[in-house]
Parts: C-alpha cells; sequence; structure tokens
C-alpha cells in the first residue's frame, strides 16, 4: 500500500509539472519577427497570414511549431517567426 502511495505521489508530481510546461510557451529569441494578423489559409505546411497592411505573409510550421490555441483559418493569430520563415510558435490573439 505504501509503495502505491509512492508511485500515485510520483505520477502527480510529473503531471503537473507537465500541464504547467503545456500552458506556457517558450519567450521568442532576441530579434525574431512576429507575424500578426488574420490566418487566411493552410496551405500544405504554410501558414498564411494577412498583416494588418493586406499583406500576405506565408510562414513554414512543422511539428517542431508550437501552436496555442485554436489556430484555424478566420483566427486572429500571432506567429513568431525565425530568420528563414520557420514559424516556432503561433498562437490566437483576441480581437
Amino acid at each position: 500500500m505504501k509503495r502505491f502511495f509512492t508511485v500515485l505521489a510520483i505520477l502527480c508530481a510529473f503531471g503537473l509539472t507537465t500541464a504547467s510546461f503545456v500552458q506556457s510557451a517558450p519567450p521568442p529569441p532576441e530579434g525574431s519577427p512576429i507575424v500578426q494578423g488574420t490566418l487566411m489559409e493552410i496551405d500544405g505546411s504554410f501558414f498564411v497570414i494577412m498583416d494588418s497592411a493586406g499583406k500576405e505573409q506565408r510562414v513554414h510550421v512543422d511539428q517542431s511549431t508550437m501552436i496555442i490555441g485554436k489556430v484555424q483559418p478566420g483566427a486572429k493569430v500571432k506567429a513568431e517567426v525565425t530568420q528563414d520563415g520557420h514559424a516556432s510558435a503561433v498562437s490566437t490573439v483576441e480581437g
């Protein structure tokens, strides 16, 4: 019985630290461009975002891209993009 509670305590501690990790995105690297606007379409491994100036921005996404929120066409999004156009994180924004 004592072993059961020890294992249960370890699993709970692991679950709580994992849950807190998933909820927060790491800060973007210094100098990383931000693309913000409306997600117009998902074209294969690219998100097409219309910025406030009316310009379409294509950002590359893959399994390493952190997706935060309900990112779908029509949503207002913010993408943290590397110098080569890869999105390290894409999140929904209000407004």
